[in-house]
């Protein structure tokens, strides 16, 4: 149960908030902080101090304008507090992790009399690691003959860009955050700036008390907040929890919009396995053990492994030798190749199976071998190899152990055959490029991740608030339940938003000659946008496809090319910038956008007045993970229209609607050129899950 003292706590801060922050008090808001309180209220502790019971997980669909940002912060934080838990608060999206971090928490911890600390919580691979970035100088001053001894060497152009941030790491004006630097900087650059935990030498490197990523894990440590993104929390999910951030059982997460949680897991749990670039990849790797025997010698300890490793070498590359006719013959012309129920041909399934024996003795040596450098970094232990040999080789070996470690996960779920009753995975071959040719990606991927996060988080965790402004798909939450696997014994709980959609915003469902199966409907779309949009005024229109957007960009770019921005040709934010500055000319603007200006685009007022939705947001059909849902739903007497594809359309099409109101005293219109929502029955549940607009 809440104690009275934090409950008198949570309603204070709420009133105190109010009126520091001069904000209006909003139904909603107080609905919101009632039911995340009142589940977290319910959690019963064991003597570990770990929720022991079914209770402390509160989804809440919060409409837009209900200030779910503040209603999450009052009712969590005094709890986690109170009961001595971390709040890591997750986002999808960065603009939303930006709003929080540099807007939302600063205002509250200004404002409130609840003192608070909070971090931000990154990946390795966003910070600097000194002592890569100090290989890289010496390389470029040749004191080095190489830094690693298979990926491309640093460029003489970068050195101006290398010195720069040792100079300003250690006078303290950069912190070693990739996204702090001021400058855009290249993919190709940053590969030689950053450690992953395979190259990290931890405590060992001489670097260690001024590494800017564990300067970044102790302020966490101290914080009482940690705002970070989905994807970091689910890498730590997969390591068991801990690894990087704190452990489930000490954690009340919010997830922020929370509806791309599932698809986010999805894309985590996916993996695949490139048939040329492996084959390269043991090239290198046979190369890079040979160079490392002639300058370190065969240490005795691994004197077996490495002696057998050009012989698990060999075999797993005549393996893939094989493979390669394999796919190419079953991949065709197509670009893409998926498998029936995730079953792969019985040859291609058998020389997949075939990698895994020889593979496991070279992770296992490989694994041997890089404890054996990272002890010898160590002056408090007696190392087998000189401190040179260490330093010079801990990292390329660290790398070779996380790629031998990625495929040797890949074939597990690549080469195994689910058994009977058992979800399928889906399995499928891609083409893709490779340098100046192409290769075959060979993909695997868990058609649901329900189990994983019920096993992973939801049963672990001392609580959670799951929240966004479109949580439920066709006025319900049972898509959300089965795709994140979330308990049904959670608190459900939707929350209108205060704006008045009914006087300020009018939808129109446009009866085109036309619907999207149909030749002429890029015509007719081409036509209505010609005599309906004023290019004048803050228009939005969003396409479903690129091929259109830029079908219609060709078609009205002479007439409209001073009013008209299309996602595509400019970077995201240049786009919103340049819009805002025509509309504050009183000039007008038009943006084609896809679906990331559908979600997450802020332009009150007279930024947007007339949103264009071109067609029903259906999935791409060919997507090989929804195509093996909907085969798997098929096979069970199941409908995966009414169950998979409408409820998603559902959602995004609520989104992009939701580009319209931002705040109360906006207004405008919405426009659906799809009449497949008056011609078909599934346009009226498509319809009723809208905001209420007045219908004209």
């Amino acid at each position: 149960m809440l104690s009275k003292e934090t409950k008198d706590r949570i309603q204070g801060l709420y009133r105190e908030a109010i009126k520091e922050m001069s904000l209006l008090p909003r139904y909603g808001q107080r609905v919101m902080i009632a039911e995340i309180a009142k589940a977290l209220a319910g959690v019963r502790e064991d003597e570990k101090g770990e929720r022991d019971n079914d209770a402390g997980i509160a989804v809440v669909e919060a409409g837009t304008g209900t200030g779910k940002t503040l209603a999450y912060l009052i009712a969590s934080l005094p709890i986690a507090i109170e009961k001595e838990k971390k709040l890591l608060i997750s986002t999808a999206t960065v603009a939303l992790q930006e709003q929080i971090l540099d807007k939302d928490l600063p205002a509250l911890k200004k404002h409130l009399s609840l003192p608070f600390k909070f971090a931000l919580a990154k990946g390795r691979g966003r910070y600097l690691c000194l002592a890569k970035l100090d290989k890289s100088l010496q390389h470029l001053s040749g004191i080095l003959a190489t830094v690693d001894l298979f990926e491309q060497t640093p460029e003489e152009a970068d050195r101006e860009l290398y010195e720069t941030m040792l100079m300003k790491y250690g006078k303290g004006d950069w912190d070693g955050d990739r996204d702090r630097w001021p400058d855009e900087i290249e993919r190709s650059q940053w590969s030689h700036l950053t450690a992953t935990h395979r190259e990290c030498s931890n405590r060992r490197c001489p670097h260690f008390q001024n590494c800017a990523f564990y300067k970044a894990r102790s302020e966490m440590e101290d914080a009482d907040i940690i705002v970070a993104n989905h994807d970091l929390v689910l890498a730590d999910l997969s390591l068991g929890g801990g690894a990087v951030l704190p452990s489930p059982e000490k954690t009340i997460y919010v997830f922020d919009e929370g509806h791309h949680l599932a698809d986010k897991a999805l894309n985590h749990f996916r993996l695949e396995m490139g048939v040329r670039a492996h084959r390269q990849w043991l090239k290198q790797l046979e190369k890079l053990l040979e160079q490392f025997i002639a300058q370190a010698g065969m240490p005795v300890g691994l004197m077996h492994s490495l002696k057998e490793a050009p012989e698990h070498i060999r075999v797993l590359s005549q393996n893939i030798s094989l493979i390669w006719p394999l796919v190419m013959d079953l991949i065709g012309e197509k670009d893409r190749q998926r498998f029936e129920f995730g079953r792969l041909p019985d040859p291609l399934r058998e020389l997949l199976a075939a990698m895994r024996p020889p593979l496991q003795p070279l992770v296992a040596g490989l694994d041997k071998l890089s404890d054996m450098l990272q002890k010898s970094l160590d002056p408090s232990e007696n190392g087998d190899l000189s401190r040179d040999i260490a330093e010079a080789w801990q990292a390329p070996i660290g790398i070779m152990l996380a790629k031998a470690e990625e495929l040797s996960e890949s074939l597990s779920w690549l080469a195994t055959e689910e058994g009977e009753g058992e979800l399928p995975v889906a399995r499928w071959l891609t083409k893709t490029p490779y340098g100046e040719d192409w290769d075959i990606l060979i993909s695997a991927s868990p058609i649901s991740v329900a189990a994983q996060l019920r096993r992973n988080l939801w049963s672990r965790c001392y609580g959670a608030v799951v929240t966004s402004a479109t949580m439920t798909a066709l006025n319900s939450f049972n898509a959300l339940k089965w795709e994140a696997g979330l308990p049904d014994w959670a608190t459900y709980e939707r929350v209108a938003s205060p704006f008045n959609y009914a006087e300020n915003g009018q939808l129109e469902v446009v009866q085109l000659a036309s619907d999207p199966k149909s030749d002429d409907f890029e015509n007719d779309v081409v036509e209505w946008l010609k005599e309906a949009v004023d290019p004048e005024v803050g228009t939005l229109v969003l396409f479903s496809s690129r091929a259109q957007l830029e079908a219609t960009r060709d078609a009205l770019i002479r007439d409209w090319y001073d009013h008209l921005l299309c996602q595509g040709y400019l970077p995201k934010a240049e786009i919103v910038r340049r819009h805002k500055k025509r509309i504050d000319e009183g000039k007008g603007n038009v943006i084609f956008g896809l679906a990331s200006f559908a979600e997450g685009i802020d332009l009150p007022g007279e930024y947007v007045t007339h949103v264009v939705i071109v067609k029903i947001p259906f999935a791409v059909p060919d997507d090989p993970i929804q195509s093996a849902i909907s085969e798997w739903m098929e096979s069970r007497g199941r409908n995966p229209f009414m169950e998979l594809a409408l409820p998603a359309a559902s959602i995004r099409l609520i989104q992009a609607c939701g580009r319209l109101i931002r705040k109360e005293t906006d207004v405008g219109k919405v426009s659906i050129l799809d009449k497949r929502l008056t011609s078909q029955r599934y346009g009226r549940l498509l319809l009723d899950s809208l905001p209420p607009f007045r219908r004209i």
